[in-house]
């Protein structure tokens, strides 16, 4: 199913004298015509941010929790890794009757290999 482009977008005129009247306000255009008000709501953004940032400055450093405090916790030592492994013991049931193992040696520290007996 194919569908002509023209067919996708009704042709609009413009509205009577629309064009001149556009023309003639493009060739009056000047540069900016309120140099002062666009001077003035700069300095007020820059105020606003400057404002902004020393309020949350003074709020980061009025806090109770030392810096290094959650650099030192246990938390985030093992969620990196630097917290030693401790294995978890192993459970093998079958029909409800648990079963002993024996752990074998691996060449990988981080692979446990198991017997059931």
């Amino acid at each position: 199913m194919q569908i002509e482009p023209e067919s996708l977008f009704e042709l609009l005129e413009p509205p009577p004298g629309g064009v001149e009247r556009m023309r003639a306000r493009l060739a009056g255009a000047s540069g900016v015509r309120h140099p002062v008000g666009l001077v003035a709501s700069s300095v007020l953004a820059v105020a606003a941010i400057v404002a902004l940032l020393a309020v949350l400055s003074t709020e980061v450093r009025n806090r109770d929790v030392p810096d290094n405090a959650m650099l030192a916790s246990p938390e985030l030592d093992r969620l990196l890794g630097r917290e030693e492994r401790r294995p978890v013991p192993l459970t093998v049931e079958r029909n409800g009757q648990p079963l002993r193992t024996e752990e074998l040696p691996s060449s990988d520290p981080l692979v446990r290999i198991y017997r059931v007996l």
